[in-house]
């Protein structure tokens, strides 16, 4: 490599960890700010205040935004934050101008990065608690940055290709920051750095299949088909792999057959000729989002992988109960589907409708393991679901992708404004009032007509536009919907296990924080966040919408449960708030986690009555 060509390189990693640690700052400031400064009274934004007393940046990056400083204090340790955002954000979606600064009793500002940040972060609230410093978070924070480093460095983001399938992979894999309201929101631990590269969807990655041949004794699969899920698999497999009478085809990740081969009971099995290793073959898929769940434009089904990894939260693996579950949900919204098709024609539900896995038929926790390690689940593709002319987007490209996302949502105002001739800001509103009736409606319809529980966040919603529109939207991912107990009884679901019952079982009031967590603020506060970024009246115009829609909804469709709920949201209940930073702290599975609350925007607007 020439010297030059050398300097650049050096620079521009130095440049993505420069960008990978701000990003990381401002995250873990929006998780504390919402979990834990905001609701103990330790968090002001307003003018700036003793003049004499602050960082000469400080005052630059006001002069220069017009914006409010944001003072944090760390009451146990006596620590103050300091830093300069645009304005107070009624729901913590704050958006910072300034570095960030560090005063400790007796000495003066210091700047900090974030290795220093995340340290008093955690100090503070292990002081709190009354616990020790959490290491693992603190890993897990390192494993982020590093993560994101990795990713600015071989990203290459653009405009969306004008083919539609195309440009659903592109948003798939264009996650360069991931969850703004997580500590470590690009955390995959134990990831070499060759494999990150080799099999992390932002990096533009695309790799064939690992197959291995099962006898089909031990074979563990169902299917609500009319053909079984080896039998789907098989036909899509590459032309020199072919099921018979004694063995059938499973495809895995090869991330995750590295780890099946590695695995003591597999690798008995390949020797007692149970299980047959074939290696990677085929054509190369696409990682989406999830990273686990892989796709190939011409398969009509996405293949959702096991993958004993720990990304963010959890280790992503396919429990029987929720393969089980999956079919299960499938089961009901297949009858549910017509009459929600006709009542809101927009939305579509990716159905899951079968799974395989390997059963070897021990008596341990190893063939717990080998079934959880091989299990797959089929998600319907787009092949009958697409309108002509629609091109799909992963909506947290768009909404949960920081600056990358408000370039592309932008790309599409501009679309629709040059196509419909009207002010940009008509464009933003028509289009996010068009885009809240596709999903608002039929996810709430679904949960307080029956019973079942969607989780509309930014991940699970995929949006079809055309011109620049909302068309369609589909909605994805059962492991994460829920039923109403008091909607479902055993009886219903006697094709499931016990096990199974009690997974996909939520309270009503269970299920009310979950679709309101995920609609209300994972999914609407950071899509206004990014349409109306810099522009206040805009922002309040947008959740003006979300209001007049929730009066729509309950005038067209609403019952007195409905009533209850939306009148509370008028009346300006706080939302529930998914507390990432305090789960990941107390080291609780994703499924303990605690709401907190968050702060309602559409209280203040006043501008529909309440329901009687």
């Amino acid at each position: 490599m020439h010297t030059n060509n050398l300097a650049e390189a050096i620079d521009s990693v130095q440049i993505a960890q420069q960008e990978a640690g701000r990003r990381c700052m401002e995250t873990l400031l929006n998780c504390y700010c919402r979990e834990v400064a905001g609701p103990e009274g330790q968090l002001s934004v307003g003018p700036l205040f003793g003049q004499n007393d602050n960082p000469v940046s400080i005052r630059l990056a006001l002069q220069r935004s017009g914006g409010r400083i944001m003072h944090v204090r760390l009451p146990l340790t006596g620590d103050r934050l300091l830093t300069v955002v645009d304005g107070a954000s009624p729901t913590s979606n704050y958006r910072y101008q300034s570095p960030f600064y560090c005063k400790s009793p007796g000495k003066s500002w210091a700047l900090l990065d974030w290795q220093v940040l995340a340290g008093l972060l955690l100090r503070e609230m292990s002081l709190k608690n009354k616990l020790p410093v959490n290491d693992e978070l603190m890993q897990q924070i390192h494993d982020s940055v590093a993560v994101t480093t990795t990713v600015l460095c071989a990203s290459r983001p653009g405009r969306f290709s004008q083919e539609p399938l195309q440009a659903f992979i592109e948003s798939e894999q264009s996650l360069i920051f991931g969850h703004p309201f997580h500590p470590a929101p690009k955390s995959r631990q134990g990831v070499s750095y060759e494999d990150m590269l080799r099999y992390s969807p932002e990096t533009g990655a695309n790799f064939p299949l690992h197959y291995f041949a099962v006898r089909r004794e031990y074979l563990l699969q169902q299917s609500v088909l009319t053909e079984s899920c080896d039998q789907i698999v098989t036909a899509q497999a590459p032309a020199g792999l072919a099921a018979d009478d004694e063995f059938a085809l499973i495809p895995t990740h090869p991330w995750q057959a590295r780890y099946l081969l590695g695995h003591a009971s597999v690798a008995a099995a390949i020797r007692t000729g149970r299980i047959c290793d074939l290696g990677q073959q085929g054509p190369n898929y696409y990682p989406t989002s999830s990273i686990r769940t892989l796709f190939h434009p011409d398969n009509p089904y996405f293949y959702k992988c096991s993958l004993n990894i720990r990304i963010t939260n959890c280790v992503r693996k396919n429990a029987v109960y929720e393969l089980e579950g999956a079919l299960q949900v499938t089961r009901i919204m297949r009858a549910l589907m017509p009459s929600l098709e006709l009542q809101f024609p927009g939305i579509r539900v990716l159905e899951e409708p079968a799974f395989i896995s390997v059963d070897l038929k021990q008596e341990d926790r190893f063939a717990k393991e080998v079934t959880e390690g091989f299990g797959m689940i089929l998600r319907q593709n787009f092949a009958d679901v697409l309108l002509t002319g629609v091109t799909p987007i992963l909506a947290g490209a768009l909404f949960g992708n920081h600056v990358y996302g408000e370039a592309r949502i932008r790309e599409l105002l501009a679309d629709m404004e040059q196509h419909r001739k009207i002010p940009f800001e008509e464009a933003a509103e028509q289009w996010f009032s068009r885009y809240v009736a596709e999903i608002m409606y039929p996810v709430l319809h679904c949960y307080f007509a029956h019973g079942v529980i969607f989780e509309p966040h930014l991940q699970n919603v995929v949006i079809g536009v055309a011109g620049g529109e909302p068309q369609q939207v589909f909605l994805r991912d059962f492991e994460g919907v829920k039923l109403v107990k008091e909607r479902y009884c055993a009886n219903q679901l006697e094709a499931i296990s016990p096990r199974a019952r009690e997974s996909l079982w939520y309270s009503n009031d269970q299920g009310w924080k979950r679709v309101a967590y995920c609609l209300f603020v994972n999914n609407f506060c950071e899509a206004i966040s990014q349409i109306s970024a810099g522009k206040p009246a805009l922002q309040n115009r947008l959740w003006a919408m979300v209001r007049h829609h929730l009066h729509v909804y309950q005038s067209h469709y609403g019952d007195d449960v409905s009533a209850r709920c939306i009148n509370a949201l008028f009346n300006g209940e706080p939302l529930p708030g998914k507390a990432n930073l305090i789960n990941r702290f107390f080291k609780r599975p994703d499924r303990a986690s605690e709401y907190l609350p968050v702060n309602n925007p559409l209280g203040s607007l006043g501008e529909d009555s309440a329901w009687s």
